[in-house]
């Protein structure tokens, strides 16, 4: 298991959501009212907080995780998994009364569909500094969007490093928030929520050309941001760096088991390897590599690869290419 490396302040502060996941494996999703019997089920580390932070520590940088879990067992189990996997946990805060996140998944046929509650994941102070003088701190801090939107504006108010957020679940964004965000990470449906470029029929799959993903990049550049990565599932993914050039990767070619939390291995590792010091493409091209090995297995990843495997996997960074 990776462990934490040592240092006086973390190089990455993550502040999300940490859940405890139940997951069952099936060859099939049940219809309504229809009753299916299940190859295997177990409890496990979750949330997108949570599964980013462990993916960061992996990326070989010191890793703080902020999020607030509730009074019971579930929040032991979860700061014991954090720990593990190389994750400071000392601003893991305990909510009185609360219960700690759940996530319900069921994995059939190389997809999933999740239900979560959130519990003490939406249960946060309404004023101040939610990084607790931690953002000031970190060279890179990361959210997402299952703890609320408020939390998140003030996480990146104090961020004096750089600011990634990782926009999912999909959500319309301020501009306010947008124009903090160093770093907009995306994949193709919520690069259709945020840019505003959703399809006309609402049960149209989005799934945007290379063209398409670089027009949202430039609406979303207008609007503040200075960089945008969406990621494409097997097309690979197309970063935006903050001077406007536009690069397409390839994805890492794998047997997809299932698909969940390959987007957090993928921004997790991102953030670690720009916190580090590696250019955006190259954070990006190890960032692929971390999400191919994800969904090569059922459930969020509980163990994370190390660099040396991480390098040897990552797809070869084509020319770049201006719009």
């Amino acid at each position: 298991m990776p462990e934490a490396v040592p240092g006086t302040s973390p190089q990455v502060v993550v502040i999300g959501s940490v859940n405890i996941d139940h997951v069952v494996v099936a060859d099939a999703f049940p219809s309504p009212g229809e009753t299916l019997l299940g190859r295997t089920a177990y409890v496990t580390l979750g949330g997108k907080g949570a599964n980013q932070a462990a993916a960061a520590a992996s990326g070989g940088v010191r890793t703080a995780m902020i999020a607030r879990v509730g009074e019971d067992a579930e929040a032991d189990r979860a700061r014991a998994r954090l720990v593990a996997g190389g994750v400071d946990v000392e601003a893991v805060t305990t909510v009185p009364g609360a219960e700690t996140g759940t996530a319900w998944i069921t994995t059939a046929a190389g997809d999933n569909t999740i239900v979560v509650v959130a519990g003490a994941n939406h249960q946060w102070p309404s004023e101040g500094d939610p990084t607790e003088g931690l953002g000031a701190q970190a060279a890179v801090v990361l959210a997402q969007l299952e703890i609320p939107l408020d939390v998140v504006r003030r996480a990146a108010d104090a961020c004096r490093g750089r600011f990634l957020l990782n926009a999912a679940p999909a959500a319309e964004l301020p501009d306010d928030l947008i124009v903090r965000c160093d770093v907009l990470i995306v994949n193709e449906h919520e690069q259709a929520v945020v840019s505003g470029q959703l399809a006309t029929d609402k049960d149209a799959e989005v799934t945007p050309d290379e063209a398409s993903v670089r027009k949202a990049h430039d609406a979303l550049r207008a609007r503040g941001a200075k960089a945008v990565v969406t990621t494409l599932g097997e097309a690979g993914a197309i970063v935006t760096d903050a001077d406007g050039v536009s690069t397409a990767l390839p994805a890492v070619p794998a047997t997809v088991v299932d698909t969940t939390g390959a987007g957090d291995a993928f921004a997790g590792v991102l953030a670690a390897r720009l916190a580090a010091g590696d250019s955006l493409l190259d954070a990006a091209r190890l960032g692929i590599a971390a999400g191919s090995l994800a969904v090569r297995v059922s459930g969020a990843p509980q163990q994370y690869a190390g660099l040396a495997t991480l390098r040897a996997l990552a797809p070869t960074t084509p020319p770049t290419e201006k719009d």
